[in-house]
């Protein structure tokens, strides 16, 4: 998409990232025209906010001529259908991971936006750190060489016990997965980005710490026997991965929704024959490195940025592209597409026991 393309955009859904995307839009100088919610007053009170006009409960809403892009901010069961719709109706899309929750549809959809030649990305906004750059081009240089060993770990604490009932744990909305497709798709972004490897190979464990809970006004608890009602949790509150990268170094990565004192930690490291580098998102504007059996070296951008000024980056490449703005490319769809197959992958060893499996 370039600039004179743009007329305006439209948000479907109003959860908690859509605000994010709001305001990434008014800082790029993107109108949004419409937002588009199943619910009227949640439509109704975020229009108010963001002082969008057009409200509803009508998908046809997003149809509207003047309407140029969609951004796709509801749960994964939803994208599949919407976002062909829109395809076929010449609307770029610009959807929250992940793409879909079928590796086949997920195909499907990257093979459409290649064919349609629109402008069509997902929310893998890690990669927008300016610090991501810095890291690339480290590991990326012969200097560097040979990748030998990755790993890292994503932690949060917001499925900690008690917490709310929602969508993320109903299987038919969110898929059987929580922690991997919630927060493990931008680790694996960022791995493949800044290393430019794919990961081919599996072997994944499963944590779910408290498949049966009570749930008592919307809030669910550990399952204390009570006459409360009961429900059962299938998805994994952590997982366990060990990888082999295309390029046939190995790795692993931890992720959890249940780590206390986590608000969104995601770090990871890099080894190659001559070098060891290293990131963390609590000190997002930091890297390190070391040479050899040198000390570790430290550089701290000052003119760093944070999660916001990531997201705006973001919506600047979609809009604008990688080239008028100096940015890191989108991620596609097909790159969306490669995320849902590794998600599958994971998925499978796990029911396997941690057997390994071809991506």
């Amino acid at each position: 998409m370039n600039k004179d393309t743009i007329r305006k955009a439209a948000i479907l859904g109003v959860g908690f990232i859509s605000h994010s995307h709001a305001e990434a839009l008014r800082y790029c100088g993107i109108p949004i025209c419409a937002v588009v919610d199943s619910s009227e007053k949640a439509a109704e009170d975020f229009a108010r906010k963001w002082g969008i006009r057009t409200y509803g409960t009508e998908e046809e809403l997003l149809f509207s001529d003047e309407i140029s892009a969609v951004h796709i901010c509801t749960p994964p069961h939803t994208h599949y259908p919407i976002i062909k719709k829109l395809l076929q109706a010449k609307k770029h899309v610009l959807c929250e991971k992940p793409l879909c929750l079928d590796p086949a549809e997920a195909r499907e959809l990257a093979g459409l936006a290649a064919a349609s030649g629109l402008t069509c990305g997902i929310n893998l906004n890690v990669r927008f750190h300016q610090t991501s750059d810095r890291m690339k081009s480290l590991v990326q240089d012969p200097s560097f060489g040979p990748l030998r060993l990755v790993h890292g770990q994503y932690l949060q604490q917001f499925h900690l016990l008690p917490c709310p009932f929602g969508w993320r744990y109903r299987p038919e909305i969110a898929g059987p997965m929580r922690a991997v497709t919630e927060i493990g798709t931008h680790w694996f972004d960022i791995i493949q980005y800044v290393t430019g490897t794919e990961i081919t190979e599996v072997s994944s464990l499963f944590g779910n710490f408290h498949p049966q809970r009570i749930l008592r006004d919307n809030v669910m608890y550990p399952d204390n026997s009570g006459k409360d009602e009961r429900i059962e949790v299938s998805s994994e509150d952590a997982a366990l991965i060990t990888f082999r990268l295309s390029n046939g170094a190995i790795g692993s990565v931890t992720l959890s929704e249940v780590s206390h004192g986590y608000t969104n930690y995601l770090s990871y490291e890099i080894t190659g024959d001559n070098m060891t580098a290293g990131w963390n998102s609590q000190e997002m504007n930091t890297l390190y490195f070391s040479r050899g059996n040198g000390q570790k070296t430290v550089e701290c951008d000052g003119f760093g940025n944070g999660f916001n000024d990531s997201f705006r980056r973001l919506i600047q490449s979609f809009y604008f592209g990688s080239k008028d703005t100096g940015l890191p490319d989108c991620p596609t769809f097909e790159e969306g597409a490669k995320i849902v197959r590794l998600c599958g992958a994971v998925y499978e060893s796990a029911q396997k026991n941690g057997g390994w499996v071809h991506v």
